[in-house]
């Protein structure tokens, strides 16, 4: 009997479910997909020996087992190629969440099962050569060709919406089920169909459905890849699930092999709760997800495993090792509407967790709050698309030239709405998206538009002050970028004063320091902004080319509080005049203020008590009024 190549194809099915049996899964559609089209293909082969058999001994047989067998193995053909079109098309959203195209698909399979089983067969047996033939067979193998060309056409029209790897590898899937049943069309004494099924399983497993693939090598837990997806399917399922984030400190501290060592210590001790799917989190983060089929007992086994957990890291690792922690508790998932979101408010929380804060526990606000920032994050998208991105100019007096000699350029976002949000509420947003050096760049551009276009200097203001960001000043471009936006507006340099933060100091010096010395001899000045409320010292103003020191408005109003914070600061003045710079005193809202600041040696003021922040055109009004009187 011609059964040798679906025992090959037999034993390699077997072979791949032991295998694929042996590791945990993840439990993504593609696993479950994969495990469906292994069943039935093996069930197909089997029902194709049945069928030889059947066929080989009819004179013994009942004749409505034999059909019985030879149909079900057709009809069992059929559907394999359905699963594997539906593992193909599970890649694609539109297609997989379509009710309509999954209505019709499940139709043509029907309507393919009834005509199989309905219409006629035959058979053929001559020394090894064993067949059916007829009007079933014939169905069946039209269904099991449109299927698998269905797949194919998929592979090719929504290729864009697959990875590479998946792509090939269905494709070669799907070749090699086509050439099958195309020899063993044209040649029927060739069996060839099963065997074919299983070489294209085996090259799906090897490629994308092993267990392996969805492991981090370092740690053998799931790695983060494998985490997004599994979030994508939460969500898309609407399921219920708990989770543990375990944040760990950046910077462990350790050689290589201590590190290998401990990270394996602690994803093994983590993996112990089998309660949960553990997925290795981006750098040295763990996160634990419970998905049981109740919410409540999802909430119950994680809390009581968070307090162990946290008990556990109180411990030593590897021996002697400490391995600072802290834990984000998220008894609901549904705090946020999409994986990417949960994984932002992880990656939020985890930054905001205070020095002594061990653990928090994150409710629908911590969503909410996550929600507004996108808000907040598409708004500035969309004014920097549509260039509602306003500067509005707080001006700066000059103590002993007794005028306006210089202005704050600030920045201001006009809402869809048309009112102002104001930098409190997008600057951090900005800073969290990376989308702050856009920003900078086009208060850049405002700002050296406006000076030229409105004859600041003939109005008597020698420069405009424009804050650098953070992110600015560790950009390596940044010095590049502004002479280009200076020579496109024709702003001579000095008209420019850029203002630093003490914070941008702290990281990339060199880069910083590198576009200050560039800018710097084209003849832009900067001052230190925010002196008096960040980490650094005086000694950034010694190593630093800055012209101007900015006093902050927390730093003046204490003067008049605080008789410790006014010697500080007496003393603060003495050194920065001894050195040769010049101050600004921020915040100045009273005469009273005003005098005290004059008397203490400050150069310049800016606060309400002259103006609060002004609108281009109401900026050149007070200075039309008030430069003209002084």
């Amino acid at each position: 009997m011609n059964v040798s190549m679906q025992a090959c194809g037999l034993i390699l099915d077997l072979l791949l479910i032991y295998f694929f049996s042996r590791h945990e899964t993840v439990g993504l559609f593609s696993e479950r997909i994969f495990r469906i089209a292994l069943v039935v293909n093996t069930i197909c082969i089997v029902l194709d020996i049945l069928s030889v058999f059947s066929i080989v001994f009819r004179e013994v047989v009942p004749g409505f087992v034999t059909v019985g067998a030879c149909k079900l193995y057709l009809a069992s053909l059929a559907c394999a190629s359905f699963v594997a079109f539906i593992y193909t098309a599970n890649d694609i959203r539109h297609l997989r969440e379509d009710e309509t195209f999954g209505r019709i698909v499940k139709i043509i399979l029907g309507v393919g099962l009834l005509f199989i089983l309905m219409l006629p067969i035959d058979f053929y047996h001559q020394g090894n050569v064993v067949y059916s033939f007829g009007a079933s067979v014939t169905t069946a193998f039209a269904v099991f060709i449109m299927f698998t060309l269905g797949s194919l056409i998929i592979t090719l029209i929504n290729g864009k919406y697959m990875n590479a790897g998946r792509r090939n590898s269905i494709r070669s899937w799907m070749a090699l089920e086509i050439l099958a049943v195309a020899l063993q069309i044209i040649f029927p004494q060739i069996l060839v169909v099963g065997f074919g099924s299983a070489v294209g399983l085996f090259i799906l497993y090897c490629e994308l459905e092993s267990p392996e693939v969805y492991l981090d090598r370092a740690t053998g837990i799931f790695s983060y890849d494998t985490l997004i997806l599994y979030m994508k399917q939460l969500y898309s399922e609407g399921r219920d699930f708990s989770g543990i984030a375990v944040c760990t400190d950046e910077d462990w501290k350790m050689d290589t092999e201590q590190e290998a060592r401990v990270m394996l210590e602690i994803s093994e001790y983590l993996h112990s709760f089998g309660g949960a799917k553990l997925f290795r989190n981006t750098d040295h983060d763990f996160l634990l997800i419970y998905n049981n089929d109740e919410m409540e007992k999802n909430q119950i086994e994680s809390a009581l495993n968070l307090d162990m957990i946290k008990t556990r890291f109180q411990e030593f690792f590897d021996g002697n090792m400490t391995v600072r922690a802290k834990f984000l508790y998220i008894p609901d998932g549904h705090i946020a509407t999409s994986y990417d979101e949960y994984l932002e408010i992880c990656r939020l929380y985890k930054d905001e967790l205070g020095q002594d804060e061990v653990s928090r526990l994150l409710d629908e606000s911590a969503g909410s709050h996550i929600r507004e920032q996108r808000e907040v994050k598409n708004e500035i998208l969309a004014a920097l698309a549509e260039d509602r991105l306003e500067v509005h100019y707080q001006p700066i007096y000059s103590i002993k030239e007794r005028r306006f000699v210089s202005a704050e350029a600030l920045a201001r976002i006009v809402n869809s709405e048309g009112k102002l949000i104001m930098p409190g509420l997008f600057i951090p947003v900005a800073e969290e998206y990376g989308l702050i050096d856009r920003i900078g760049e086009r208060v850049f551009e405002i700002t050296c538009h406006s000076f030229r276009e409105n004859a600041l200097l003939e109005k008597g203001i020698e420069y405009l002050e424009v804050n650098l960001s953070v992110a600015q000043c560790e950009n390596s471009r940044l010095s590049e970028i502004y002479r280009k936006i200076m020579e496109k507006e024709q702003v001579s340099p000095s008209s420019i004063n850029l203002e630093i933060t003490e914070s941008s100091t702290l990281h990339y010096r060199n880069i910083l320091l590198d576009n200050m010395n560039t800018l710097g001899k084209l003849g832009c000045s900067f001052a230190l902004d925010d002196f008096g409320t960040g980490e650094s010292n005086l000694n950034y103003i010694v190593d630093m080319p800055v012209q101007l020191v900015k006093f902050d408005r927390s730093m003046v109003q204490d003067y008049f509080v605080n008789d410790r914070a006014k010697t500080v600061m007496r003393a603060t003045v003495s050194m920065i005049k001894e050195i040769g710079l010049k101050i600004v005193a921020e915040g100045v809202e009273t005469k009273e203020q005003l005098d005290a600041m004059a008397d203490l040696g400050v150069d310049y003021i800016q606060g309400y008590y002259f103006s609060k922040p002004l609108q281009e055109k109401d900026f050149l009004k007070f200075l039309e009024v008030k430069n003209l009187v002084a």
